[in-house]
């Protein structure tokens, strides 16, 4: 059923799918040939990430025939976070951004729209892509932004203010340049005490089986995010089961 993903976009998973650090990763996922990118988290930035970082750093960039790679921002950017931004650059393809804090907006833009002029990239549409997360941030956010910047699609944040992920692609289409595909399940969350989103999608999903036929023409990334190997593989089958069910 490989073959299948041939009529899917290209499919990348976080740095963090087992326990370990960017390059045990990167290790561990390098014979997975449904992989085709990876997207390196930088939720937070302390000492520790940053050694990791710059230890492990020359090694990554060998992987750099193998996967796309991308990278996740910390989830509250500061100007000290360029360092990060500029060691990166060369590498990936194309940084995700958080919106800021109500009442940040402002300053958060200066902040993406300086970087996105000085760090460029020739083969990226957009170099920075603002993720919808919490109601109304990216929305306070998104008037500030310049031109160049574009937008990270999160199905799950979707689903939880319970709006229609179909009608988000249609009407931001142009502007998307990653999909962060992940499910939501409530009831589990209230058992294992996680998020309730960032599960494997579910094919008895209205909304995942409305959103397929416009996943297939996407041309960015999809980004199955969650964070552990058997629920990359669980959203895998799905995918293949619903790409199978289309070919009939």
């Amino acid at each position: 059923m490989e073959y299948l993903l041939n009529n899917f976009p290209k499919i990348i998973v976080p740095s963090w799918v087992i326990p370990g650090t960017y390059l045990e990763n990167l290790r561990f996922l390098d014979d997975k040939k449904e992989i085709t990118g990876v997207e390196l988290l930088f939720f937070i930035y302390d000492d520790e990430i940053k050694k990791n970082i710059t230890d492990e750093f020359e090694d990554i960039c060998k992987f750099k025939d193998r996967f796309i790679f991308t990278a996740h921002l910390p989830d509250v950017l500061n100007p000290e976070h360029e360092e990060l931004v500029k060691k990166l650059s060369p590498l990936v393809q194309h940084f995700i951004v958080h919106p800021g804090k109500e009442g940040g907006a402002r300053a958060q833009a200066g902040l993406i729209n300086s970087w996105a002029e000085k760090y460029k990239n020739v083969s990226s549409k957009y170099r920075f892509l603002a993720e919808n997360t919490n109601p109304g941030l990216l929305e306070a956010l998104l008037p500030n932004l310049n031109t160049n910047i574009g937008l990270c699609m999160d199905f799950g944040h979707l689903l939880i203010e319970e709006k229609n992920p179909s009608a988000y692609l249609n009407q931001f289409q142009n502007k998307i340049g990653e999909i962060h595909l992940h499910g939501l399940d409530r009831e589990k969350a209230m058992i294992d005490k996680r998020l309730p989103d960032h599960r494997p999608i579910n094919e008895d999903s209205i909304p995942i089986k409305e959103l397929f036929p416009l996943l297939k023409k996407f041309q960015g990334l999809v980004n199955l995010e969650v964070f552990s190997w058997e629920e990359v593989e669980e959203s895998l089958r799905v995918i293949k089961l619903l790409l199978e069910r289309k070919e009939k």
